[in-house]
């Protein structure tokens, strides 16, 4: 084709020639007619070769996806897209209600009761509106699963049964989209490695729809509660922001997060069994518009290197898609747009 569009380009610029230069003799002619074709060829030629090095690095930055990261995972409820590293697998969210049953609220933040010997004091909720579980009342409450009372301003409701929610830590994990798990390698102080285990949650603000400073509050609310649920002081200068790709020649669109990691000095027996060794917590915020998104990587410390993290992680959060910077309330899932599974697509 593009020979052709050069024959074309080359002949009429050869007829405008004979039609406005008849004072040139043929040999002048011909030789001006054989400037133009190489001068045609050589800008075609160097443009061809440009698109297809532009191909090869296209195809090159989603071999490099693919050979790190799972096909996409969809929140229908929110919209959401993230390709999340092949070690993980999602899991599996409440079932929806049978018919004639209260569905359960989208995601609700707790202060679940301290377990014994557990490292630091359970978060103080108060003026959070993380509302704390009294488990002497929780049967005045309702029975087992039921819904408990809101905090008045926020809005935000207790749910006690979701099976994603981290069962080594003394709190849940409010907004809650989509958890997942990974057996990983780990490194232990003898040169030895051991499994551990690792844990992706993508968290957002959706539920707060229609609570303005709640909503807006999201993301520093959420850091305060990790951060005192594990023990950690927080210092503004420990958080650090993050563009991404770095990598030259990603074909993604920019996306920036505001960075928080923190290990606890200290972890209970329960945390010790789940990671193998020290754990720590990264927590990766992102902002569009109305939109907060959380996505909070726990992992143990001394990940071994055949895991392939952090590069795993980066290529992971380079994938966040937003259908929308509107803050709503998420869709049920028996009325979601078909847009997808909320599984990893593999």
């Amino acid at each position: 084709m593009l020979n052709r569009f050069a024959e074309s380009w080359w002949a009429t610029g050869v007829r405008l020639v004979v039609r406005r230069s008849r004072a040139l003799q043929g040999g002048a002619l011909r030789g001006l007619a054989a400037a133009l074709v190489v001068l045609v060829a050589g800008c075609g030629s160097d443009e061809y070769e440009e698109r297809l090095q532009t191909t090869a690095k296209y195809y090159s930055s989603i071999e490099l996806q693919n050979a790190n990261l799972h096909g996409a995972w969809n929140d229908p409820g929110t919209k959401i897209n993230l390709r999340l590293p092949l070690q993980f697998a999602e899991l599996p969210p409440p079932q929806p209600p049978a018919e004639g049953e209260a569905p359960p609220t989208t995601a609700a933040p707790q202060v679940r009761p301290a377990r014994p010997g557990a490292g630091g004091a359970p978060p103080q909720a108060a003026g959070q509106g993380f509302p704390a579980l009294n488990p002497a009342n929780q049967e005045e409450e309702g029975e087992e699963g039921e819904e408990a009372e809101g905090d008045e301003e926020t809005g935000m409701e207790v749910v006690v049964d979701d099976p994603r929610q981290p069962q080594f830590l003394n709190v849940a994990l409010p907004g809650l989209r989509g958890a997942f798990k990974a057996p990983l390698k780990v490194v232990l102080g003898n040169g030895q490695t051991g499994l551990g285990s690792g844990y992706v949650y993508v968290l957002t603000n959706h539920h707060l729809a229609g609570k303005v400073d709640a909503a807006a509050r999201f993301h520093l609310d959420l850091q305060q509660l990790l951060t005192e649920a594990v023990g950690v002081e927080f210092k503004p200068e420990d958080a650090r922001e993050l563009s991404l790709p770095q990598r030259p020649d990603a074909f993604l669109r920019s996306i920036t997060y505001r960075e928080v990691e923190f290990i606890p000095e200290e972890q209970d027996s329960e945390m010790a069994r789940e990671f193998g060794a020290a754990t720590q917590f990264g927590l990766y915020q992102h902002t569009d518009g109305d939109v907060q998104v959380a996505i909070l990587f726990v992992l143990p410390r001394d990940v071994d290197n055949a895991e392939k993290f952090p590069s795993r992680r980066t290529l992971s959060l380079e994938t966040l898609k937003l259908d929308s910077n509107e803050l709503v309330l998420p869709e049920s899932r028996e009325n979601a747009a078909p847009v997808g599974e909320s599984t990893i697509a593999f």
